[in-house]
C-alpha cells in the first residue's frame, strides 16, 4: 500500500474509533509500525504530529457531543480519554477559544459548523 493511502486509512480508522482510548502505542500497534515511525510518516504527509491530530479529532467529537446533547460536561470528557475535566477544559477552550460550558449555552449548533 502506497504511504499516502496508507495514511488516510490510518485517518479513517482513527475516526471510526475516536470514542475509543487512543495513544500512540494503539494506534502504532493496529499500524503495524514503531510508534516513532509512524509518527515521522505520519507528520510527512499530513503536517501534523499524530498526537495532536487525535487530540483534536477527540475534540472536534465532543464539540459534536455538548452542541447536540444534554450529557454532562465530564461524561464527555472521561469518554473521550480525558483524564479530568480539567485537562478537558483547557484542550477545548485552547481548541475552540471558550470553554465547554460556555460552548454549549452559546446559541446554535450553526455557528459551531465553523469550526469543523
Amino acid at each position: 500500500m502506497r504511504s499516502d493511502a496508507f495514511i488516510q486509512d490510518l485517518r479513517d480508522w482513527i475516526d471510526n474509533h475516536i470514542e475509543a482510548r487512543l495513544d500512540l502505542d494503539t494506534v502504532s500497534e493496529r499500524a503495524g509500525y514503531s510508534k516513532w515511525h509512524l509518527q515521522r510518516m505520519f507528520k510527512e504527509h499530513t503536517g501534523l504530529p499524530l498526537g495532536e491530530y487525535i487530540r483534536a479529532e477527540k475534540l472536534k467529537k465532543s464539540a459534536d457531543r455538548l452542541t447536540n446533547s444534554n450529557e454532562p460536561i465530564l461524561n464527555v470528557a472521561i469518554s473521550l480519554g480525558f483524564d479530568s475535566q480539567q485537562s478537558f477544559n483547557r484542550s477545548f477552550k485552547r481548541q475552540f477559544g471558550q470553554a465547554p460550558g460556555a460552548w454549549r449555552r452559546s446559541t446554535s449548533p450553526a455557528q459551531h459548523a465553523e469550526y469543523h
